[in-house]
């Protein structure tokens, strides 16, 4: 875990606190003390409340927490109200079959690229990314076709807290101009070594970025680069449809 800055005001540490339970499977009060710069005192003053209200849970190994049962309701309001009830789970079923391939939707959280959603073609594929799990908004197609749509202080932000050096940001700044000037990213072994992907934005009806419709698939599996971005980005413009709320 990346040490942030001190955190202030009791609603700011319990987010913070929160924050770092869903980053982390499991953590300490120490931990989050380091992550986030509360004082241990009030750690275990607001991981208690948190406890009581079942938004955080002891875990079976002493002295470590983990998100609690509260979580799993969250979860479940957030894929009926922000997933369409399944319609963002079926567009992508569909997509996986038409492409044989990985298909998953993909949201920015924080300084991180986090999978909300995803489903698997008739050929199954190894990577990082299956629902619940978080990546560095950096590297790879899924994290780029956000980052390129975002304002440049949210990217200079998001580069800080990764510790990019600044050669590298540069260098990353003009791969984002590409990837928004076409409209997707794609990459190859960016996180999972001799895994490609192709990524294209998701945007709300004010046309800010809200996520990526991403297909993956083993290098050596791809012969057809254009026929996979047509059906990704097909699916893109389905779910931004989807996720627009009734007028």
């Amino acid at each position: 875990m990346t040490p942030q800055k001190s955190v202030r005001g009791p609603a700011h540490r319990t987010g913070a606190i929160l924050a770092v339970l869903a980053e982390q499977a499991t953590v300490s009060a120490d931990e989050i003390c380091r992550h986030t710069g509360i004082p241990i005192s009030a750690v275990y003053r607001h991981l208690n409340d948190l406890v009581q209200i079942g938004l955080a849970s002891p875990t079976r190994t002493r002295g470590r927490y983990c998100a609690g049962s509260l979580a799993v309701l969250m979860a479940e309001n957030y894929r009926r109200e922000m997933l369409g009830g399944g319609a963002v789970k079926s567009r992508l079923t569909r997509l996986a079959s038409d492409t044989g391939e990985l298909a998953a939707f993909l949201i920015p959280s924080g300084d991180h690229v986090l999978c909300v959603e995803a489903a698997d073609g008739p050929r199954m594929v190894k990577c990082s990314f299956s629902p619940g799990v978080a990546q560095p908004l950096t590297w790879g197609a899924s994290a780029q076709a956000i980052l390129a749509h975002l304002p440049a202080d949210r990217v200079a932000e998001i580069c800080a807290a990764h510790r990019l050096d600044p050669t590298v940001t540069e260098s990353l700044m003009v791969d984002l101009r590409y990837v928004r000037d076409r409209g997707y990213a794609m990459s190859t072994g960016a996180v999972d070594e001799g895994v490609w992907g192709v990524s294209v934005p998701v945007f709300d009806r004010r046309g800010e970025v809200t996520g990526t419709v991403s297909t993956m698939a083993p290098q050596f599996r791809v012969r057809d680069h254009q026929t996979l971005l047509t059906l990704t980005h097909a699916a893109a413009q389905d779910i931004s449809r989807i996720e627009e709320p009734p007028s």
